[in-house]
C-alpha cells in the first residue's frame, strides 16, 4: 500500500472507534471545510489543508511522500533522532525500511497535539455533564498544555528525517480511540465488581501483562483500593492529555465511581481523593502498544502484514 494510503486509513479507522460518532465528526470536517474556504487567499497557505478529512491534529505524515510503497516500517512509541540513526543504519546494512512510524506526535503534529483535547467535552458530555461547564474548564486547560508546548524545538526530528530521507509520520488519537473502545467493551462485557477486579482484567491483556513481565509495576490502584466497588468504569485513554481537574467532582456527580486511564497528574490524584473518585492507572506506554497494536491488526486483516522492527517500547502483539 502507498504511504498516503495509509495514513488515510488510520484516519478512517480511528473516526470508527472515535466515541463521538461519525456524525459529530462530518460536522467537524464540514465546519473545518467552511472556515477554510472563508479565509483570505494567503491565508490559506498557512491553514492545516489535512482538517479537511481528518479531525486530528495529533496524526500527520510529518516527511515523506505519499506514494511510496510500505512493505516495512520502524515503529515505535517515541520517535526521536535515535531511531532515525537507526532506521538509517539498518538500510546501510541493506534492510528495507520504508518508513518510520511514531505513537506520540513530533513536527507539526507535536505543536497542535493539544487540539484534539476539544474531543474529551463530547465525549466526558456524554455523562450527562453540560458542555457549557465542560467547555469552560477545557479552554482554560488547552491554554495550559498549549502554553506547555509552545517553546518547544517541534521540528528537530523532523528536519533529521529529511536530510537521512526517511518518511516518518505518526499516529496518536486514532490509535488512543482504539484502546479507549476496546478497553470500554471489555468492561461492559465483563461488568468487574469490584477494583481488583479490573486490575486482574487488565492483567490478563497480552500488552499489560508483558509490560510487567518486563519490570515495570503494571496496573495499579491509585486511589481506592482493591475491595472497593468498581461501579460505573470511564474508560478515560484518548483526547491528547488530561483534561480539567475540575471535571473529577461533575463526573462523580454523574455516577462515575471508577477512572481507568493511561496516567494523571497529581493533582488529578489529588482531587479524586477528595471527591472518593477511584482511580486505576493501567500504564500509559502499555496503552499505547495496545493501540497500535490494535490499528497494525486492522491493516494487516485489510491489506498485508508490514515487516516492523519494533523500537521504543513497542512490541508487536496479534490478535488476528
Amino acid at each position: 500500500m502507498k504511504l498516503g494510503e495509509l495514513y488515510k486509513k488510520v484516519i478512517e479507522w480511528g473516526i470508527e472507534e472515535d466515541l463521538r460518532g461519525k456524525e459529530e465528526i462530518s460536522r467537524i470536517l464540514e465546519e473545518n471545510k467552511k472556515k477554510y474556504e472563508e479565509l483570505k487567499d494567503d491565508e490559506k497557505n498557512f491553514f492545516d489543508k489535512d482538517l479537511i478529512f481528518n479531525p486530528y491534529s495529533d496524526t500527520r505524515i510529518v516527511h515523506g511522500d505519499e506514494e511510496i510503497d510500505v512493505k516495512s516500517a520502524v515503529i515505535g512509541i517515541d520517535i526521536d533522532i535515535g531511531e532515525l540513526l537507526l532506521a538509517d543504519r539498518l538500510r546501510e546494512k541493506g534492510k528495507r525500511i520504508d518508513v518510520v512510524i511514531s505513537h506520540h506526535p513530533v513536527g507539526k503534529a507535536y505543536a497542535n497535539f493539544y487540539k484534539v483535547m476539544d474531543m474529551q467535552v463530547d465525549i466526558v458530555s456524554n455523562w450527562g455533564i453540560p458542555y457549557s461547564y465542560l467547555e469552560s474548564y477545557m479552554e482554560k486547560r488547552k491554554r495550559e498544555v498549549s502554553r506547555r508546548v509552545k517553546p518547544l524545538n517541534h521540528f528537530r526530528v523532523v528536519d533529521v528525517a529529511k536530510i537521512l530521507d526517511i518518511p516518518i509520520m505518526c499516529i496518536h488519537t486514532p490509535s488512543d480511540n482504539h484502546v479507549t473502545r476496546f478497553l470500554k467493551s471489555v468492561f461492559e462485557n465483563e461488568k468487574p465488581y469490584k477494583l481488583k477486579d479490573v486490575i486482574e482484567i487488565l492483567n490478563k491483556i497480552p500488552e499489560y501483562r508483558i509490560y510487567r513481565e518486563r519490570g515495570e509495576d503494571g496496573a495499579v490502584i491509585a486511589v481506592g483500593n482493591p475491595e472497593r466497588k468498581a461501579g460505573k468504569i470511564f474508560v478515560d485513554m484518548t483526547g491528547g492529555t488530561e483534561g480539567p481537574v475540575e471535571v473529577i467532582e461533575k463526573l462523580v456527580d454523574s455516577g462515575v465511581s471508577t477512572v481507568v486511564g493511561m496516567h494523571f497528574s497529581e493533582k488529578h490524584l489529588e482531587e479524586a481523593e477528595k471527591k472518593k473518585l477511584n482511580i486505576i492507572i493501567a500504564g500509559h506506554i502499555s496503552s499505547d502498544v495496545l493501540g497500535m497494536n490494535l490499528l497494525l491488526d486492522k491493516l494487516e486483516k485489510n491489506f498485508h502484514e508490514i515487516e516492523i522492527v519494533p523500537v521504543s517500547g513497542f512490541y508487536r502483539v496479534r490478535r488476528i
